[in-house]
């Protein structure tokens, strides 16, 4: 029988990009992968930071399965269902927006979108700001935003008019802001493709007060970084900084297509009816397994886990360093870290290595040398130390 690879080469579009090839995979279990050669695999890879409550959770399946027997889709806009206005219930008592309101999309490069339009069309501005390095999607104005790799905007351009790639400098910013009619400036916490980098928290004070200052709409991109990830719901909440429109999605419904904007409803008043929308969003079986998935996240204290064992990695991988100087950094917060070997190659064989010996992780940043240590928030103790052994026999090969 052919291999997965060789059938899809012949029916599967070649713009896909994969991090391996020739991984084939059948089933998913908590922390573990099972390739199709009945091979395990610890998943650190979380399905690109999605799988927060591991693969195929009991009570996500339950929910899921509960809702495909009621209701798979009707459209918003077609009538009310429960699993969409409990979902907004449930997600208003957890982000830093007070008074919250939502809009339901399908994925984070969706959520992108209408969060931009959403700044333009209640401030009648058209100038959108975005950092050198960020990740915000691949959707036209997301890409518009996206440099964390520019080959992703080659042969695309133009792309959308009036956006601002500025360096993330207070000064250089604050001169952006003065001089142009500017709706949002939209950022990452800690970047995601830009290599696991994590503003320093003066520097998000410092975004706060200025967009503040000159009346520009603060947009938190929180799709890589939120849902837990760093041991609190959102990564703003270890500053103690409020965005007026937050992005939400990956982690969101534990592998269901769904995703999320978050602002005040004195922002969302201003937002027309009919102004943005879409058929499939906020469908009611991705509803139902999100409804779950912060049901398992608060039950099972997915959030204290993720600040203990995350703390408990850093200090590990800390270990290792000293013992490898090959890794030059190791950075994020919670269970988001990136371990920076400041080359792209050696990143590649460790990656590789690891995977023949049972552990998927993948990398990250512009030039591939941050491998990113994501794995569920579930995992346990001696998961990452079944993990950290693995990888530091691919360190020793390298």
């Amino acid at each position: 029988m052919k291999k997965l690879y060789e059938r899809g080469k012949l029916v599967v579009s070649p713009v896909l990009s994969r991090y391996f090839p020739e991984f084939e995979v059948k089933k998913g279990s908590g922390c573990y992968l099972f390739g199709t050669d009945n091979k395990k695999y610890l998943d650190f890879s979380a399905g690109i930071a999605v799988c927060s409550t591991g693969h195929c959770h009991a009570r996500v399946v339950a929910a899921a399965k509960k809702q495909l027997g009621n209701l798979i889709h009707i459209c918003i806009g077609v009538a009310n269902y429960d699993s969409y206005i409990t979902l907004a219930e449930k997600l208003n008592k957890i982000v830093p927006i007070k008074n919250a309101q939502f809009f339901f999309c399908q994925s984070g490069s969706e959520a992108v979108e209408a969060a931009i339009k959403l700044a333009r069309y209640s401030t009648k501005k058209p100038g959108l700001v975005a950092l050198k390095g960020s990740f915000h999607g691949r959707t036209f104005g997301a890409l518009s935003l996206t440099t964390s790799k520019m080959k992703y905007r080659d042969g695309y351009e133009p792309l959308v008019p009036n956006v601002y790639i500025a360096e993330p400098d207070l000064t250089v910013i604050e001169g952006i802001l003065k001089n142009n009619e500017i709706a949002g400036l939209i950022f990452e916490p800690i970047l995601g493709e830009g290599g696991y980098v994590p503003y320093p928290p003066e520097f998000i004070l410092g975004l706060r007060q200025l967009t503040e200052k000159y009346g520009v709409l603060l947009i938190a991109d929180e799709i890589q970084s939120g849902m837990g990830r760093t041991g609190k719901w959102f990564v703003l909440e270890h500053f103690d900084v409020t965005p007026d429109i937050l992005c939400i999605s990956k982690a969101l419904a534990s592998g269901f297509p769904l995703g999320a904007i978050a602002a005040s409803a004195e922002l969302m008043s201003r937002w027309s009816p009919g102004s943005h929308g879409g058929t499939f969003g906020g469908n009611p079986v991705c509803c139902a397994a999100a409804i779950a998935t912060v049901d398992v996240m608060q039950k099972e204290k997915l959030l204290q886990n993720a600040r203990q064992l995350g703390s408990y990695s850093k200090k590990k991988l800390a270990q290792l360093q000293k013992k490898h100087p090959i890794i030059k950094d190791i950075r994020g917060l919670g269970l988001m870290i990136g371990i920076d070997f400041k080359d792209s190659a050696a990143a590649r064989k460790i990656i590789d290595l690891c995977l023949q010996n049972g552990l998927v992780i993948i990398p990250t940043g512009a030039d591939g040398t941050v491998i990113r240590f994501i794995p569920p928030l579930i995992v346990k103790k001696q998961q990452i130390d079944q993990a950290l052994k693995i990888f530091e026999l691919a360190l020793k090969n390298v």
